[in-house]
């Protein structure tokens, strides 16, 4: 089949808003395009790839030393954009992607680097693409069945209706980066797709090239590839005329239709984003950032960066029916409401650039709309610098690390402003016991000048325990924990009284000090720090509320923390409209393909049942009194949440006592004090229990009532029923004046009931 017809398929990235319609990457840290610079904006908006955002975003690369995450530790991705997600204006896609080579690199320099072998090689450019996927982008023909509005574009794949001129951006491919998913070969690997577009995520992940192969005509040599670039040869994009192709400048070398096989990763996650505002650069419902918690793939690789990419669609035509058949002034708006094509050609409403719409026929009134048809089809994103994902050493083995990092640089809210002032990602951390915590984070020694603590350039942090005083203890969630540290406070605990984790001294010296122990602005600390994986164990049970000193400065600017130790195992498991299977240690729970109608972040914990008695002090004793409740409870949260059909559960057999033939599994639900029994099956050949439930809450397993105690609460009432009644008339056939007398005296009582109604 021709490429041409199979690209029909795909959709344009359609954005609207012609100007600061942007996206900013903070945890890691946003380059935007920056490299070192000490002034405010940044020096080569070209540096390696075209974002469309603000001069102003961005942070610096980090000097001394170079982030790295453990492979499967939980990394929280943050950003910030200007318009609305997840809300009736306006459809939303973000995609988040990532790229590992040990060839990538973040440059010495603000000068783009050149398209040539010696600029590919020399350290002093920044390289996030490789020259090869670049020279064989800018000669492989553009797709022409796209819809381009009437935007004058070149032939090569390197003009796009968003960059009509195809101005070089790095290595970065225009036609890649403005369209998704993407028919030709790329190195950047799906982690998720946040969508409106519910529908469209099956279309998402059967199509993306972490499972698809694609194909694409090419030559085999890159010397080749360098001569068809020089002499301004544009090669065919679909396999009839790619293998027919010839050019005799290129002394009989002919491409070749290749199949790239798939990056062979799973199916990038589908989820509903996060509500924002529109015309807003700020937070989401309940005042925290838009995160996704990425768990790092299980690899090793000294060099990555992260991408995300920013879109929203307009409405004002359907952008997945749409082809070149469109292009030149040929898409009429609203053309339902007019008799014909010509009469809306008449009143204006074409799409074209800033088009004068008449509203009423025969009136001379008409107003300008501000469109650019460049820029209707927008996207913008942002990347972060390079880091490196490292296999696991074998103490870390088999329990989760939760990477804390920090996030900012220095100077106040305007001075700073698209960047953010300094906190610690995440800035509320909640963990199981016996999990490692991560506690690292960089900075740069050029950093613009702003408002703060020691030098002006430079970025620094530290992180201690808050004073140890209580004031309300009320405001606690979570009453079964003890809390250490005043939040409201800005003093730090003395060190040797410290408890924060329960780590070693020496770790809490560092981290007070950022390294070093001579100067308490910390000027002679570096702007990397590394503490490294600490295991924090069930006798760090707790709320640990902690500050950086350096950085804090109330009224001005906060960087406090809190960290949740929960005595309790548990995970997190954000679900959407696909099928979830969620595993806390050898318990599976399965939500099936339409369980939830958006995207919900589930916690499954497990209790045992006098932690379910602490937890739920107002109506847990009303199960826990249960003699025969077994040590296992299992809870889904949030508790009133309903599911469109069954969630499912395998409880292995051994948490059961292997008594599984003798038990009744119970929901409970944790606000009334009311429980119901469910209906649940043996699996044998896998030794799990199975039930299933259409809602979230607490489940508990009780030993079976015996057969004999069964018939005993049944049968003896009946029994002694049946003796009164026999003994009743007995009596009464033995003593008939009695039988009168009681009969009378109940008929004046009904008179006299009678009577007072």
């Amino acid at each position: 089949m021709s490429l041409n017809i199979f690209l029909l398929c795909y959709t344009i990235l359609i954005l609207i808003q012609p100007i600061f319609t942007d996206i900013y990457l903070h945890n890691p840290r946003g380059s935007n395009n920056r490299h070192n610079e000490n002034t405010p904006e940044r020096a080569n908006a070209q540096l390696s790839f075209d974002s469309q955002n603000n001069n102003r975003g961005g942070y610096n690369v980090g000097d001394d030393g170079a982030i790295y995450y453990y492979a499967n530790s939980i990394l929280p991705i943050q950003w910030t954009n200007q318009h609305s997600c997840n809300d009736v204006n306006a459809d939303c896609t973000l995609i988040l992607q990532y790229t590992c080579n040990d060839s990538l690199r973040d440059g010495a320099s603000t000068t783009t680097i050149p398209v040539t072998v010696a600029g590919e090689q020399n350290s002093t450019y920044r390289l996030t693409e490789d020259l090869t996927s670049y020279l064989n982008c800018r000669v492989r023909s553009r797709n022409k069945n796209l819809f381009t509005a009437e935007q004058n574009l070149g032939s090569s794949s390197t003009s796009t209706r968003q960059n009509p001129a195809g101005t070089r951006y790095g290595y970065e491919c225009p036609e890649e980066r403005d369209y998704y998913p993407y028919w030709q070969p790329t190195n950047w690997i799906d982690i998720a797709i946040l969508t409106n577009r519910q529908d469209l995520c099956s279309y998402y992940r059967q199509n993306s090239q972490n499972i698809q192969s694609r194909f694409a005509c090419t030559f085999a040599n890159k010397d080749v590839l360098i001569a068809a670039n020089n002499l301004g040869i544009i090669i065919p994009n679909n396999k009839e005329q790619c293998e027919a192709f010839s050019d005799s400048r290129l002394n009989g070398t002919k491409p070749s239709w290749v199949e790239y096989p798939s990056l062979n990763q799973p199916a990038p996650e589908c989820y509903t984003p996060s509500y924002t505002r529109e015309n807003h650069l700020g937070d989401i419902f309940g005042s925290d950032m838009p995160v996704y918690n990425w768990t790092l793939p299980n690899i090793s690789a000294k060099k990555c960066v992260l991408r995300v990419r920013y879109n929203i669609s307009t409405a004002d035509y359907d952008s997945w029916n749409i082809n070149s058949t469109s292009n030149l002034g040929n898409l009429y708006v609203m053309k339902e409401y007019f008799a014909n094509e010509s009469t809306a050609q008449n009143r204006g409403y074409r799409y074209q650039t800033n088009p004068q719409i008449q509203l009423f026929d025969g009136l001379n009134l008409t107003l300008q709309l501000a469109i650019n048809t460049q820029q209707y089809g927008r996207v913008f994103q942002d990347r972060s610098f390079t880091f490196e994902i490292r296999q696991r050493p074998t103490e870390y083995q088999d329990r989760p690390i939760y990477n804390l990092n920090v996030r900012g640089r220095r100077g106040n809210i305007v001075q700073v402003y698209p960047a953010l002032e300094y906190d610690f990602v995440p800035n509320r951390l909640e963990i199981p016991p016996n999990s490692y915590v991560h506690i690292q984070w960089i900075g740069s020694n050029t950093t613009p000048p702003g408002a703060g603590q020691g030098n002006q350039q430079i970025d620094r942090n530290n992180l201690l325990l808050l004073t140890n005083k209580k004031i309300n203890p009320n405001w606690n969630q979570f009453q079964y924990l003890n809390f250490t540290g005043l939040y409201i406070a800005n003093l730090p605990e003395l060190l040797n009284q410290s408890t924060f984790l329960n780590l070693s001294l020496s770790d809490l010296r560092n981290l007070a000090a950022s390294g070093q122990n001579t100067d308490p602005l910390l000027l002679n600390a570096t702007a990397y720090f590394d503490l490294g994986p600490r295991l924090i164990t069930d006798k760090s049970s707790g709320i640990y509320h902690y500050v950086s000193t350096r950085n804090n400065d109330f009224s001005n600017r906060d960087q406090k923390g809190r960290i949740i130790v929960q005595p309790f195992q548990f995970n997190y498991q954000t679900i959407g409209q696909n099928t979830y299977t969620t595993k806390l240690e050898d318990t599976t729970v399965i939500f099936p393909e339409g369980s939830v109608n958006t995207t919900v972040p589930i916690k499954l914990s497990k209790f045992s049942r006098d932690q379910l008695s602490q937890i739920l002090p107002l109506n847990g004793q009303n199960i826990v009194s249960k003699q025969t409740l077994f040590d296992s409870v299992y809870v889904v949260e949030p508790y009133d949440l309903q599911f469109s059909s069954n969630i499912q559960f395998q409880i292995p057999f051994q948490e059961l006592n292997n008594d599984q033939k003798n038990v009744d599994v119970l929901q409970f639900e944790p606000t009334n004090g009311v429980y119901l029994k469910l209906l649940s099956t043996l699996d044998t050949n896998n030794r799990v229990l199975k039930f299933q439930s259409d809602t979230a809450g607490v489940f508990v397993f009780v030993e079976k009532s015996s057969s004999s105690i069964w018939v005993a609460g049944v049968v003896i009432p009946i029994v002694l029923i049946v003796i009164i009644i026999i003994s009743t008339v007995i009596y009464f056939r033995l003593s008939p004046n009695r039988y009168i007398q009681v009969k009378d005296q109940l008929t004046k009582t009904k008179r006299s009931f009678f009577s007072r109604v």
